[in-house]
This record gives C-alpha cells, sequence and structure tokens, in this order.
C-alpha cells in the first residue's frame, strides 16, 4: 500500500484566509507529497479555518481533534505522514502540552512533516537522532512564547485603556443607536434609531409584551439596525430582551476581560464607567422596567435553572416552506407544544401551519433505530478500507488464539466457573462481531465505515433507549450528527451532513 499523507491547515482568524494563508500552505502540502511520492487523500484532510492553538482549541473541538480521533479508530494507516506548515500550527499551547499532543501522533505510527523546514519526525528518526525531539521543544517552545508574550501586550494595551476611559473612548464599536465622530472623539445620537428604542421601552411600560413588540416591529417593517449587514434579518425576541436589559441605553459602558477557566473562554465584568454614551432612557425608566424583568422572572420561577432541555431539535428544526429555523410554541400541556416557523412566528411571511413537537420527539427516541439506519454512509478511501480489513483479520487471530488458550484451560478443570464462562461468551462475542463487520464489508461493495461517525450513532441509540433520557446529551449528539431536521405536517425528515472521515 502506497504512503498516504493527510495535510492539517490552520489559521488563527478568518481574515487570514482570505490572504494567502490557505494557498500557501495547500501548495506546500501538494508539491511536498508529489515530491516524495506520497498519495495525498483528499478525504480525510483537516481544516481550521479561524481556530487558535494558543488554549490548544484546534486539539479539542476542531479539525485536529477529528484527526485524533480518526487515528483512535484505525482510519489512518500506520507509515502515514501528516503534512503542517510548521509545528506552531499544530500547537501554541504549554509546553508539556503541547509535547503530550506530538508525542500522540508519532506514537500512532504517523510521521510529522513540517514543510517550512522540511524536517520530518517519526518514531524511528527520534529514537535514532535524539536531538530532533529538542528541536521540537524548541520550536513549540517558541510559539507558545510568541503567543504569550502578544496576549501580556494585548492585557497591557487593555490597562491603559481602561484608565484612558474619561477621555479616549474605548473603540469606534458603539451600539447601533450611536456613531462616532472620529474628529471630536465623541458619540452622536442617530435619532431614528434611539426613537425605535425609546418605543420598546415605552411599550414595555405600558404593559405589552415583548413577543406583541417583536411582531408589530415586523409588521410595521421597522428597519433592523446592528453590526454588519441585517438584511432580509428580522426582529427577534432575544434582541428586544437584550436591549431592555443593556445598561448602555442609559449611557453606561461595562468593560470586560478574557479569561480562560479550564480552557473555556470567560468575559468577567469590569467596573461599570458611567455617562460613557449618551443616553437615550431615563434612568428612572430603566430602573421600572428590571423591577418589572424581576418581578416577572420571580413569577414564572424563570430565575430557577433549567433540570432539561425542552427542544430536543432547538437550531435543527426547518421549515419546509422557506427552510428558516422554527421555533416552539410551549405550552404546560407537553401534547400540547407545536414548531412553527420563525418568520410566521414574527410576522414576516411564510405559513403558520405548526408541527406537533411531541410526535417528533416520540419518532426520535422511539424510531431511533431506524433513523440511524437511513442515515447516508459516507466514503472511505481503498487505503483505509483495506487497512481496517487487515486490522479486523489481526484482531480476530489474536481473538481466536486467546479462545483456544481458554478451551484447553477449560479442558483441566473439572467444572468450569463463572468468570471462565464469562470470559468465554465475551471471547465469543467480539469474534461474531468482528465476523459481522468483515461480512458487510465484503458483501457491500460501496466503500464507506466511518468509525467516528458510527461511535456517535451508537451513544445516541444508548442515550436514546436509557430508562431516563439525558436531554442535553442527546440533543449535543444530534447536533454534531445532523445539520437539520425538516419538519412537515405528516412527517420529520432528518437530513444528515454531509459527513467524511475528516469530521466523524
Amino acid at each position: 500500500m502506497a504512503n498516504v499523507a493527510f495535510s492539517y491547515l490552520r489559521f488563527s482568524t478568518p481574515e487570514q484566509g482570505a490572504g494567502d494563508s490557505r494557498r500557501r500552505q495547500l501548495a506546500m502540502a501538494e508539491k511536498y507529497a508529489a515530491d516524495h511520492h506520497l498519495t495525498l487523500d483528499q478525504s480525510l484532510s483537516f481544516r481550521d479555518i479561524g481556530v487558535s492553538a494558543f488554549r490548544g482549541k484546534n486539539a479539542k473541538e476542531g479539525a485536529l481533534r477529528a484527526f485524533l480521533d480518526a487515528i483512535g479508530h484505525k482510519l489512518v494507516p500506520p507509515n502515514s505522514f501528516l503534512l503542517i506548515e510548521s509545528l506552531d500550527r499544530l500547537s501554541r499551547d504549554r509546553l508539556l502540552t503541547a509535547q503530550a499532543l506530538f508525542l500522540q501522533i508519532v506514537q500512532a505510527g504517523v510521521t510529522i512533516v513540517t514543510l517550512i523546514d522540511q524536517r520530518s519526525y517519526s518514531l524511528d528518526s527520534l529514537n535514532e537522532n535524539p536531538f530532533d525531539l529538542i528541536i521540537s521543544l524548541v520550536s513549540m517552545m517558541r510559539a507558545n512564547e510568541e503567543s504569550e508574550m502578544r496576549s501580556h501586550r494585548v492585557r497591557a494595551a487593555f490597562a491603559v485603556k481602561l484608565q484612558q476611559l474619561s477621555t479616549r473612548p474605548w473603540s469606534a464599536q458603539c451600539p447601533g443607536w450611536l456613531r462616532l465622530d472620529k474628529q471630536s472623539r465623541t458619540f452622536s445620537i442617530v435619532e431614528e434609531r434611539a426613537d425605535i428604542v425609546r418605543r420598546i421601552y415605552r411599550e414595555t411600560l405600558a404593559g405589552v409584551g415583548q413577543q406583541t413588540i417583536v411582531r408589530g416591529l415586523n409588521e410595521d417593517r421597522v428597519p433592523l439596525f446592528g453590526h454588519g449587514t441585517q438584511r432580509d434579518k428580522i426582529w427577534q425576541l432575544s434582541f428586544v430582551r437584550h436591549l431592555l436589559r443593556t445598561m448602555t441605553v442609559i449611557g453606561t459602558h461595562v468593560p470586560c476581560v478574557t479569561e480562560y477557566v479550564d480552557g473555556v473562554r470567560r468575559l468577567r465584568p469590569q467596573t461599570p464607567v458611567e455617562s460613557y454614551y449618551p443616553a437615550i432612557i431615563e434612568r428612572a425608566d430603566w430602573d421600572r422596567v428590571q423591577a418589572r424583568r424581576a418581578a416577572w422572572s420571580a413569577h414564572y420561577h424563570n430565575n430557577v435553572p433549567k433540570s432539561g432541555r425542552s427542544n430536543l431539535l432547538a437550531r435543527l428544526s426547518r421549515c419546509p416552506y422557506c427552510d428558516r429555523l422554527m421555533v416552539l410554541l410551549r405550552s404546560a400541556n407537553p401534547r400540547w407544544q407545536y414548531l412553527i416557523c420563525r418568520r410566521a412566528f414574527y410576522g414576516t411571511g411564510c405559513t403558520d401551519r405548526w408541527v406537533r413537537y411531541s410526535g417528533i420527539e416520540d419518532v426520535l427516541i422511539n424510531k431511533i433505530d431506524e433513523i440511524i439506519k437511513s442515515c447516508p454512509k459516507p466514503s472511505l478511501s481503498p487505503d483505509v478500507r483495506d487497512h481496517w480489513m487487515n486490522e479486523i483479520n489481526l484482531k480476530l487471530r489474536v481473538l481466536r488464539r486467546r479462545r483456544a488458550s481458554m478451551d484447553s484451560e477449560r479442558a483441566l478443570l473439572r467444572h468450569g466457573s463463572r468468570p471462565v464462562l464469562a470470559a468465554i461468551q465475551k471471547v465469543d462475542g467480539e469474534i461474531h462481531y468482528l465476523l459481522e463487520e468483515r461480512r458487510r464489508m465484503r458483501v457491500d461493495p460501496p466503500r464507506w465505515l466511518d468509525l467516528t461517525l458510527t461511535t456517535k450513532l451508537d451513544r445516541l441509540r444508548a442515550v436514546a433507549k436509557a430508562s431516563v433520557l439525558d436531554r442535553h446529551e442527546f440533543h449535543s449528539i444530534l447536533r454534531s450528527l445532523f445539520s437539520k431536521v425538516v419538519g412537515s405536517v405528516r412527517i420529520s425528515v432528518c437530513e444528515a451532513r454531509s459527513v467524511s472521515p475528516t469530521i466523524g
């Protein structure tokens, strides 16, 4: 089998992709594969676009995580090559963490090639020349130090800006109803937009519900404002809620600093700066709105942490007519909950035909085997499929030798003990499973078997059939497997992501 190479591309910001970074890394990988007579596998090539390696995000949830999963599931044949521009593309994390990631890949039999200097790191090369390991450590140390220095400079600049807030604006970014005058360095009010915010507060104080406010704004075709393009966007409940709780409407700015807790990015608010923006709402009106929100939350227990996810299809269900997201109309009676098109819900068109949610949820849980069976099967390259067949045959030989040894030991005993019988049954079950896998691959000509996908589907089946449904985990697995669920009055069709071994 020809040596297979996999390319891994990463750059920290999407803007770099618009430049030369993507083309340069791809060209270097293709040239190296051609010069060294390697087969560049396109089905298992990985891209982390706009993903940072400083905190190891690419190794936890990015495409690099998918490559590590592929190694763990034997989808990457031994003696393969991972082509990267330099080691800082792999990781900029702390030295020991970066080294552990580096060794995890190398110890799996994969040769890491840094294209910038044409160096290769494999088990054999590191054992024969330990100096290569030192070179890799120095490179990873330098990458981490560069990122740490940038982080330190950003924090220092943040501290200086924080001290100058009273005389110098934080940045040109500001709420949509304001505009920064670059010459005077002061904010001015965009009255037509400020009037929309005042309307929302006025109607709220008059007792109008937030959902009614949203429908009124959409029916009156009030233009939506904010950062970036808002064309074809509609007013939504979340934005109105934000306007009713943000302190920017009374002129107060709350700066935040970024912190990482257990690798998760968090924003920690700093001391509020009053009179930073021009106020468009009176402080007394803002306080009255906050008091009403607090009373509403206390009355309807909205401040109580949710124990489970009510909508298993959140961010997945799509309207069959316009392909927009659908929202769940909740009710105290779970049988009276319905999915409706978001556009119809907010009064901006489409049909108001609803789908009974309880029926869809029952299908998802009770007919999970049929849904999984109907999932499209992704393709694998012939080399990967042949490698997996060899892995199955190797495991079968080991298990059969173990089974023969158990039979010989059992013959020496007059009565078989329960532990021995249980061990024999376990080995027989593993042999049966591998034989079925081998038979399926021989009988089914299409070249497919994405084991990372299979693992997720098996976990989805297990969660659905558990005595107590873990709704959060079920929803999380659905989001990782499916791009959307199209609901109609009669049926619900799950449309799978175009899954390939690159994402599992």
